[in-house]
């Protein structure tokens, strides 16, 4: 058993017959993706963040990224199934919760950009989450060299040859469960869920690839608010206020019936962000009929 063993992940020994060959079929993480469009009305939450933020300084004031980042981690919570990652032909779950994303200096397009990499429980309130991310985000904003921008800067100026020797090494490393944990810690596709929050310049969510090296078997991508025509329960189509997301996902890492109840938690989750105020909610209590009756 101890060469099964990861510094991030936990050998799972008890899946089916079928979902342990898998892997070997489907040998790359960029070959076993799959992307799954949501829509989620978010007028509720627009009226709680409102609520929430009355009176509050701007450095305090939570914002829907907050609320979507707390969300993310309290459903991995939930569901930790949806917190695996298949390595080596082998699947395992994460030891921790975390979330990576890009962190740009400014607007501008010639803005330096770095990667942050948070670690959740899952219990966190909203604002617990906009106090992590704060503290997070305010040093890469101020130029501060995570431990990513220091392996980046080492390793950008080397010759190709040695850089593809380096590639490939890691890979080895990876593959066989010995990668250093200074590197999978220095290198934040070594996560969760990988996000992107397109919706803060204004665009629509990408079909965005999931990510070769790491660990990460998940990619949220968010898009902007928008008014968008739905049906009503009074069969009506209304204008109502929605954010668009895709998730790209590895297959072998969990099944559609088990994601598609997942992606329920979250909609009800983000949809009615007071949810997150009690840490001791349960799926059965978000999400009590599953499948919903046709």
């Amino acid at each position: 058993m101890a060469f099964r063993q990861r510094r991030d992940g936990r050998y799972v020994d008890d899946l089916p017959a079928l979902r342990r060959i898998v892997p070997y079929l489907m040998r790359t993480r960029i070959g076993s993706q799959v992307f799954f469009p949501q829509r989620i009305e978010v007028d509720g939450l627009l009226a709680w963040l409102a609520e929430t933020n009355a009176g509050r300084p701007h450095e305090e004031r939570v914002t829907l990224f907050h609320v979507f980042l707390a969300a993310i981690a309290r459903t991995l919570r939930l569901r930790p199934e949806m917190n695996r990652f298949v390595a080596g032909r082998r699947t395992y779950e994460h030891t921790d919760i975390s979330i990576s994303f890009i962190v740009k200096q400014g607007m501008r397009d010639d803005a330096p950009e770095s990667e942050a990499r948070l670690v959740f429980t899952g219990r966190e309130s909203v604002d617990d989450v906009r106090r992590l991310v704060d503290a997070g985000v305010h040093g890469k904003r101020e130029h501060a060299r995570g431990g990513d921008d220091r392996l980046v800067d080492f390793f950008a100026s080397w010759p190709r040859p040695v850089l593809n020797g380096i590639a490939s090494s890691i890979r080895w490393l990876d593959y066989h469960n010995l990668m250093p944990a200074a590197l999978t810690g220095a290198i934040p596709l070594y996560t969760s869920v990988y996000v992107v929050n397109t919706g803060s310049i204004g665009v629509a969510p990408p079909f965005h690839h999931l990510y070769e090296p790491g660990s990460a078997s998940i990619f949220v991508a968010i898009g902007r608010v928008a008014p968008q025509p739905v049906v009503d329960d009074a069969g009506q189509v209304v204008a109502r206020t929605c954010v668009d997301l895709v998730y790209t996902l590895d297959e072998r890492a969990s099944d559609g019936f088990y994601f598609a109840r997942t992606a329920e938690v979250f909609r009800r989750l983000v949809s009615e962000p007071a949810l997150l105020a009690d840490p001791d909610l349960t799926v059965d209590d978000l999400v009590p009929v599953w499948p919903p009756p046709h």
